[in-house]
């Protein structure tokens, strides 16, 4: 398994760096706080917890993790985007939070108040359903929902997530109707998919369930296929057409608008380092991310560009939010 897993690193090598580029002299004197706007156990938490035990290192001061889910996102990122913009408060942030929600409800924060300061990683989506209905595939189970229209229901991280856009995208590519259940965050989805209260789930802290036979993933989105799941097809395997909005599926830092452009740059060159690490590439593949770097500036023209490309989505889809 670690070969495999080194190998399918080894295979998005082009997707981390080879050295930070930075030559930011920026010296953190003090703990560097990194919100995470949902749940522990969570995607986003395990990204952040991996970046932040590297990157503490590397730059002399610990980097403390705090989940503060709520409002889809929005507390935590509300918080950060209050805060003091001097590097000590990071916002470890999914597509959604700059690109998706702000767009179609009302949030609790300025997403002009937050600057990008780097990309980390880019998320594999396992498509995982409930063992009460006895499905044991994909195809199975779009049998089963198009004999019960309405009936289903996918969970969800919140309104506006990337999560409730994958329930969308997903359902309609694959020409069936489901119900959508927002969690505040969605480890908050675990009893009830294990009952049968929900029928599926987009998330790969789901994985070690699915090993365990508690709940069974079908389906998984993604350039290739998972170590930890080598017999469950992609998407495009499995003939759905997703529209590309996967891609633009990312996790990466944010912090307070008038930042320091030294402290921002500091950052980020500190996390390509981590990213190019093969010890870290593996274990984010372990949790279904693979490393993906890139510097606030890029980071910054892709924010934007999915903000647009996400409102056109939407809009085509006809989804409402609120």
């Amino acid at each position: 398994m670690i070969r495999r897993r080194t190998a399918l690193a080894a295979g998005f090598a082009t997707l981390a760096p080879l050295a930070a580029r930075s030559q930011s002299t920026w010296k953190p004197t003090k703990p560097i706080r990194m919100i995470v706007p949902y749940g522990p156990g969570g995607s986003a938490d395990q990204v952040a917890r991996l970046y932040a035990d590297k990157m503490s290192t590397a730059l002399g001061q610990q980097i403390i993790v705090e989940d503060k889910p709520g409002a889809s996102g929005g507390v935590g990122a509300a918080m950060v985007a209050s805060s003091a913009p001097d590097g000590y408060t990071l916002l470890l942030s999914p597509t959604a939070i700059m690109a998706i929600t702000p767009s179609v409800r009302k949030v609790p924060y300025d997403p002009e108040a937050l600057t990008a300061v780097c990309r980390l990683s880019t998320p594999v989506l396992p498509v995982t359903i409930t063992t009460k209905l006895g499905a044991k595939s994909w195809q199975e189970f779009v049998v089963l929902a198009k004999q019960n229209p309405g009936q289903y229901w996918y969970g969800s991280s919140g309104l506006g997530t990337i999560t409730h856009l994958t329930g969308e995208v997903l359902t309609r590519a694959a020409g069936i109707k489901m119900q959508h259940a927002p969690y505040k965050t969605i480890v908050d989805a675990t009893g009830d998919i294990f009952d049968g209260r929900i029928q599926m789930v987009f998330d790969p802290s789901f994985v070690p369930y699915h090993k365990a036979g508690k709940v069974r993933t079908v389906l998984q989105e993604g350039a290739m296929r998972l170590p930890d799941l080598p017999d469950v097809p992609t998407a495009r395997e499995a003939g759905l057409d997703l529209k590309g909005f996967r891609e633009r599926s990312w996790f990466g830092l944010l912090a307070p608008k008038g930042t320091p452009q030294d402290a921002l740059d500091r950052i980020s060159g500190e996390a390509a380092k981590a990213a190019a690490q093969p010890d870290l590439q593996e274990k984010l593949v372990g949790v279904a991310q693979i490393a993906q770097h890139q510097s606030p500036a890029d980071f910054g023209r892709q924010v934007s560009e999915d903000r647009v490309y996400f409102a056109g989505l939407i809009k085509e889809l006809d989804i409402k939010l609120e």
